[in-house]
C-alpha cells in the first residue's frame, strides 16, 4: 500500500494509513500532480486492504492552503471543466467514498480546497493553531470539491453561507463551535491523538462501519422509503457476516448481559 508519490507521503502504522500531503514549501497547495496522486493513493488503500483506517495531515506549517492556481493560469473553461473533473472529482469521490474511517488531522491552515478535504472525512482533529475558510470568493471563485454539499449539512445554511459569501478564515475553536472539528489537541499530541483514534475506529466491525457511512454520506438526499430500502438490504445483509456473529456471540456471553432487541436495533 504505501507508494512512491512526488507530493505526498504514506506510511501503514499498524492498521492506520497515514497519508501526509507534502508539499511544504507551497503551504501543501494541491497541484496536478498532488490531486492525481491523491486519487492513487486512496484507491491503492482501499485495493490492498491491509489499513482499517486513514489519517490524512500536511508536512509543515499547513494543513492545505487549497489549490495552486499556476496550474490553472490561461486555460479556457473546457480544459478547466476537464481537469476539475478528472483531476480533482477523482479524489474527492474516492475520499468521500472509501469506506473506511477517515480522520483529518488538522496541523494549520485549511484554506478553499483544503477546507472541502477535511469537510469529506469522517472526523476533524485540530490543533490550536488551525485555520479554516472557504476562501475561494476571495480568487473570484464559488466552493467547489464538494463544499457546496458538505458544509451547509455540517453547520446550516445560514452559516454556511456567511462562510463561504465572505471568505472568512474561522480559528479552530470557532470551527470546533460550529461543528466542524469534532476534537481540539495540542500541535504536540495531534497526529498521537488522531493515532488513538484511528485505533479505536479501526476495531469497529468493518462492514457494519462501510454500510452505515455509505448510508449517511446519502441520507440527505434519498426519501425515507428509498433509505429505509436500502437500510433493509443492508442490515439483512449484515446479520450474515462473521462479524457480526462473533461480536453477538461475545455479547450474548457476557454475564447478566440483556438479550438484545429482535431487530437488533
Amino acid at each position: 500500500m504505501p507508494g512512491s508519490w512526488e507530493t505526498l507521503l504514506c506510511e501503514l502504522r499498524d492498521d492506520i494509513a497515514v497519508v501526509t500531503l507534502n508539499r511544504p514549501e507551497r503551504l501543501n497547495t494541491m497541484n496536478l500532480s498532488m490531486r492525481e496522486e491523491l486519487w492513487e493513493c486512496l484507491t491503492s488503500i482501499r485495493e490492498a486492504g491491509d489499513a482499517r483506517a486513514v489519517i490524512l495531515t500536511g508536512a509543515g506549517a499547513a494543513f492545505c492552503a487549497g489549490g495552486d492556481m499556476n496550474d490553472f493560469v490561461g486555460r479556457s473553461p473546457e480544459e478547466m471543466h476537464l481537469l476539475m473533473r478528472e483531476r480533482s472529482h477523482r479524489w474527492f469521490r474516492a475520499l468521500w467514498e472509501l469506506p473506511l474511517p477517515t480522520i483529518a488531522a488538522l496541523n494549520g491552515v485549511a484554506a478553499g480546497g483544503g477546507a472541502n478535504l477535511l469537510l469529506a472525512c469522517d472526523f476533524v482533529l485540530a490543533s490550536e493553531r488551525a485555520k479554516i475558510g472557504e476562501t475561494f470568493i476571495k480568487v473570484g471563485l464559488m466552493p467547489d470539491l464538494g463544499g457546496l454539499f458538505l458544509l451547509p449539512r455540517t453547520v446550516g445554511l445560514h452559516q454556511a453561507k456567511a462562510l463561504c459569501l465572505t471568505g472568512e478564515l474561522i480559528d479552530a475553536r470557532r470551527a470546533h463551535e460550529l461543528g466542524i472539528v469534532h476534537e481540539l489537541t495540542s500541535q504536540e499530541e495531534l497526529i498521537p491523538r488522531s493515532l488513538i483514534l484511528g485505533r479505536q475506529l479501526a476495531a469497529a466491525p468493518a462492514q457494519a462501519y462501510a454500510a452505515t457511512k455509505a448510508l449517511l454520506n446519502r441520507s440527505f438526499e434519498l426519501s425515507i422509503d428509498e433509505l429505509l430500502a436500502q437500510e433493509l438490504f443492508a442490515q439483512s445483509f449484515l446479520f450474515s457476516t462473521d462479524e457480526h456473529q462473533a461480536r453477538l456471540e461475545s455479547f450474548l456471553s457476557r454475564d447478566g448481559a440483556p438479550p438484545p432487541a429482535a431487530d437488533g436495533g
